[in-house]
C-alpha cells in the first residue's frame, strides 16, 4: 500500500509541476536526483530555478558542476547567491577562491557566514588567518569550531599558537583528532618537536600516518630519517609518494643518492619536480654538477631560482661567478638576500 501511495503522490506532484507549480518542480528535481535520473532532475531543477526558486538554483549548479559544466554552474551559483541562498554564496566563494579571486571569495564567504553557514565561517576564518588578520579570523573560527567543524578547530589552534596560547591550541587540535581529522596530528607533532619531545611527535605522526594522512606520513618519514632509521623512513616515503606527494619523492631521491645510486636519485628528483618540488630542481642541479655537466646544472639551478628558491639562487650565482658572469651572479645574490629578509620579517 505505501508503494501505491508513493506512486499516486508522484503522479500528482508531476501534474502540478507540469502545470507550472515551482515548488512541485523543485520536489520533482529532488525525487529524480534521489532516484539517480540526473538528466530529468536537471531539467526540473532548471525549470524551478528559472521560476525563481533559489534552492533549485544551487541544486542545479551542483548537478552542472558534477558533470563538468563549471561555467554554467558558476552562473547559477551567482544567481542563487544574489537571491540570498547561503549554499549558493558558499559555492560561489569556493569557485572564486579556486580561480585566485580572493577578494570576491572573501566577500561571498562573508555573506554566507553572516547568513549562518558554518562551512563559510570556517572558510572565511581560514582566509583571514592567511591574510594576517587573526583577531577577525578568531571570531568566525570559534563559531565554526564550537559547532564541531574540525578544519576550523585546526585553524583556530594555529591562531592561538601564533599568539602564544599553546595549551589552548593543543586542546583544539586534540578535539579535531578525536573527531577523526588526522590533519590535526601534524601541528600537534610539530609542537612536540619544538618543545624537544620527539617521542610525542612520533606518536602523533604515527597516528596520522595510520589514518592515511599524507603530510603526517611524510613528517614521520622525516623524523625517522633524521634519527637514522632509514629503512622505515623509506617505507613511509614510498607510501606518501604513491599518493603523489612531491616532498616524499624528493626525500626518496636523497636516500638513493646517499647510498650512491645517482640514477635512482635522479629518477625520483625528476618525478618530484614534475609534481612541483622546487628542492628537487636544485638537487638535480647538484647531480649534474657532480657529473661535470655544468650547462645542465646551470639550467636546473636557474629553474629553481626563477621560482624564488633561495638555494637555487645561491647555487646559480656560484656557477655564474665561476664562469665569469659576475654581474648576473650579483643580481641573483641580491635577490636571494631580499627573499631571505622578507621571510625573516614574516616570521
Amino acid at each position: 500500500m505505501p508503494g501505491r501511495l508513493k506512486k499516486f503522490d508522484e503522479f500528482f506532484q508531476r501534474k502540478a509541476a507540469e502545470g507550472g507549480n515551482v515548488v512541485a518542480m523543485a520536489r520533482m528535481g529532488a525525487a529524480m536526483r534521489e532516484r539517480g535520473d540526473l538528466a530529468e532532475a536537471e531539467a526540473w531543477y532548471r525549470k524551478a530555478a528559472m521560476g525563481g526558486d533559489r534552492v533549485s538554483m544551487t541544486a542545479l549548479a551542483h548537478l552542472l558542476a558534477d558533470r563538468g559544466a563549471r561555467d554554467e554552474a558558476e552562473r547559477w551559483y551567482h544567481e542563487a547567491a544574489l537571491a540570498g541562498e547561503p549554499h549558493g554564496m558558499l559555492n560561489l566563494a569556493r569557485a572564486y577562491e579556486r580561480q585566485g579571486k580572493r577578494e570576491e571569495a572573501q566577500h561571498w564567504y562573508g555573506e554566507a557566514a553572516g547568513a549562518g553557514d558554518l562551512p563559510a565561517m570556517a572558510a572565511l576564518g581560514h582566509l583571514l588567518r592567511e591574510q594576517g588578520r587573526p583577531e577577525e579570523a578568531e571570531s568566525w573560527l570559534r563559531q565554526a569550531a564550537d559547532a564541531g567543524l574540525t578544519g576550523a578547530m585546526i585553524d583556530l589552534g594555529l591562531v592561538l599558537r601564533d599568539r602564544g596560547q599553546a595549551a589552548e591550541a593543543a586542546r583544539w587540535w586534540r578535539s579535531a583528532v578525536l573527531a577523526g581529522d588526522y590533519a590535526a596530528t601534524c601541528p600537534l607533532g610539530r609542537q612536540a618537536e619544538r618543545l624537544g619531545r620527539p617521542g610525542d611527535a612520533e606518536s602523533w605522526y604515527r597516528q596520522g600516518a595510520s589514518g592515511g594522512h599524507v603530510e603526517a606520513i611524510v613528517r614521520l618519514g622525516l623524523l625517522l630519517h633524521r634519527r637514522g632509521d632509514l629503512e622505515e623512513a623509506e617505507h613511509w616515503y614510498l607510501d606518501a609518494a604513491e599518493h603523489g606527494d612531491p616532498a616524499a619523492m624528493t626525500n626518496l631521491g636523497v636516500l638513493a643518492r646517499n647510498r650512491g645510486d645517482e640514477g635512482e636519485a635522479a629518477a625520483w628528483y625528476r618525478k618530484a619536480a614534475e609534481h612541483g618540488s622546487v628542492p628537487a630542481l636544485t638537487n638535480l642541479g647538484h647531480l649534474a654538477e657532480h657529473r661535470e655537466d655544468l650547462a645542465q646544472a646551470e639550467q636546473w639551478f636557474r629553474r629553481a631560482a626563477e621560482t624564488g628558491d633561495v638555494q637555487g639562487m645561491l647555487s646559480l650565482a656560484r656557477m655564474l661567478r665561476a664562469r665569469g658572469a659576475a654581474h648576473e651572479a650579483e643580481q641573483w645574490l641580491a635577490r636571494a638576500e631580499t627573499v631571505q629578509e622578507d621571510r625573516e620579517h614574516q616570521h
